[in-house]
């Protein structure tokens, strides 16, 4: 009976150590997805950010200063939070408006990102800072314009006393010892010793001997996980982040206490064999301890039990907080099943596009994005081409209940259980803000006086026309237009006069040019024309139009029809000229021109 019972609270001691061990794991495991989702939100803010600023032009660097500055605010376990070009090196910091170009590509989360990684949170190696020498746990992610090329990596740095004060907050007995490492194998902290903060855990046999899937749950009485250590433990990964959290305790410390009662045990069994008596009364005892040992274990897992309740409590708040917001949310918000069936309309959704939500709910997507996202294979290579499992985001054209077609940004995100796959769409109507880069696009590039393009933009488009002459071995012209006696027109009749007569040649120059032809203001009253395709007789009988055009024209001045003239200069590409050389050769010939009594061409030598 004797050796029963302390076989049974042997192995009571050990399955004791077990349970905390799973229970303290678990906890960790779950914090660790909690703080990395935080992160991972933060990131994300300022990876929006960039990739909407991507299409906007003048765009100020202090503005991405001050959004790094307030993320970094709102996170306070973060030490920094920065932006790497594309290069990898250091371009904005939350710390400092102006940072050092400090070179970071050959670190393992710029590596990540530089040789394509897709774009997920990645979890990096543990380092110390080359600003501020502080040890700093970087996240990142991948940031992409709408073509797909890298724009930039958004990193935060996560404080390391984060993960220690985490593991130090476990209800941990004395003797365990326990870790948290990264996805990669690298450790963020540990227990008792805090000073292996950076080391690699490959060879421990968490990772020699154990699987590491994502929400992979194990535990041992007598293996090792932790180095060093055989006895009873467990591990738990964390099921987004693939965060590590393994406890272990050797065997000889958990049963210290079962130990230190042995030699009692001996004694009591020679006082057995001195009388029942004796027997019955040290039986008795150690019954009692025993039971005052399952009843602590109890109120431990009770405690546990209490704090899994709270935890689930606090869910199903942030379930409650999330139906309101989606219900609340200015944009349109959708869910649709994998056949293309829209399951869940948002009132959002219903302003947007005039249905009611029972109006829409068993239809098919193309109800309300025809012919762009019909069925299950539409949707599944919209989120396969975005960011893998994470949103993807894509400019289509939506349909109103009115027949009205206009544009929305449509945000897709999926997600995969049991076989079957789900989609959440988020709508947000950009007809403003196409009508703004409408409007940004033609001040960047159209003269506001004629609406014809810039000197900028014609320079641009023009290289390019010259560029496609050589290469098809086409010839190009150029014709330089410049008005007559325009300075007198200004000062005779006032600048009013003078803009009415240049958008008169505007007018007259863009009717008399043919459809491929390249026209645009370089300056005052003077114009540039060019025609590729067109030889030298070709472009002198265009200039002939121009001219006889121009002098049928009447412009009302001041009570009076004013008639204008034009001076024309021609020049014709050779070998490999330049589009400053054709322009250089054009306005040589219309000082020619103008030099033999203007309203004529001239062609440069």
């Amino acid at each position: 009976m004797l050796g029963g019972l302390l076989s049974a609270e042997r192995q009571a001691s050990v399955q004791s150590m077990e349970d905390v061990a799973s229970l303290a794991t678990a906890h960790s495991a779950e914090h660790m997805d909690e703080l990395m989702e935080i992160a991972d939100r933060t990131i994300s803010v300022v990876s929006e950010f960039l990739r909407v600023s991507d299409r906007i032009k003048d765009l100020e660097e202090v503005e991405i200063h001050r959004l790094l500055v307030h993320q970094h605010r709102i996170s306070p376990f973060l030490r920094s939070l920065f932006i790497a070009s594309p290069d990898g090196r250091l371009k904005y910091d939350s710390r400092t408006p102006r940072p050092a170009a400090v070179d970071l590509s050959d670190r393992d989360y710029v590596q990540h990102h530089l040789t394509g990684g897709a774009d997920i949170l990645f979890i990096g190696k543990p380092v110390v800072s080359r600003i501020t020498g502080e040890w700093g746990v970087p996240v990142s992610r991948r940031v992409e314009d709408r073509f797909g090329r890298l724009v930039g990596i958004v990193t935060a740095a996560l404080d390391p006393e984060i993960f220690s004060s985490m593991l130090e907050a476990s209800p941990l007995p004395e003797g365990m010892r326990a870790a948290i490492v990264s996805p990669s194998g690298f450790v963020f902290s540990c227990l008792p010793s805090l000073d292996c903060l950076g080391r690699s855990a490959a060879d421990w046999p968490l990772f020699l001997q154990h699987i590491q899937d994502p929400g992979m749950t194990a535990s041992t009485m007598r293996g090792s996980i932790l180095p060093g250590v055989a006895g009873p433990g467990a591990y738990q990964v964390s099921p987004r982040y693939g965060i590590i959290a393994a406890a272990n305790i050797e065997t000889r410390e958990a049963i210290a206490g079962w130990l230190s009662r042995l030699p009692v045990y001996f004694a009591l069994d020679l006082v057995l064999s001195g009388g029942g008596a004796a027997l019955s009364v040290v039986l008795y005892r150690q019954v009692i301890r025993r039971r005052r040992a399952m009843h602590e274990l109890a109120e431990a897992n009770a405690q546990l039990e209490q704090r899994v309740a709270e935890r689930t409590a606090a869910l199903q708040r942030s379930e409650e907080r999330l139906t309101a917001f989606v219900t609340t949310a200015r944009d349109a918000m959708l869910v649709v099943d994998g056949s293309g069936s829209i399951q869940f309309f948002n009132p959002a959704a219903t302003v947007l596009f005039g249905y009611a939500a029972e109006d829409v709910i068993g239809r098919t997507i193309d109800l309300l994005l025809p012919g762009q996202l019909s069925d299950q294979q539409d949707l599944g290579r919209f989120a396969s081409h975005g960011w893998g499992r994470q949103d993807a985001v894509r400019e289509l054209v939506a349909r109103h209940r009115s027949g009205v077609e206009f544009p929305v940004e449509l945000t897709l995100g999926a997600s995969h259980s049991g076989g079957e796959s789900i989609y959440v769409g988020v709508l947000r109507d950009i007809r403003e803000r196409k009508l703004q880069e409408e409007r940004l696009w033609q001040l960047a590039n159209l003269d506001p006086l004629t609406g014809l393009l810039n000197r900028r933009a014609f320079m641009e488009r023009g290289a390019a026309l010259l560029e496609e002459g050589w290469r098809l071995s086409r010839p190009v012209s150029v014709l330089m237009v410049d008005a007559d006696h325009f300075k007198a027109v200004n000062d005779g009749f006032g600048h009013q006069a003078g803009d009415d007569v240049l958008r008169t040649l505007a007018d007259i120059l863009k009717s008399a040019v043919r459809g491929g032809d390249l026209i645009g203001r370089l300056g005052g009253e003077e114009f540039a024309i060019i025609l590729p395709g067109a030889d030298g007789a070709d472009a002198d009988r265009i200039a002939e139009r121009l001219l006889a055009d121009v002098r049928q024209a009447q412009v009302p001045v001041a009570g009076r029809m004013l008639a204008i003239t034009v001076s024309i200069g021609i020049s014709v590409t050779r070998r490999r000229s330049t589009l400053d050389d054709l322009l250089a050769a054009a306005d040589r010939a219309l000082y020619a021109a103008k030099t033999a009594g203007r309203d004529r061409r001239a062609m440069a030598a």
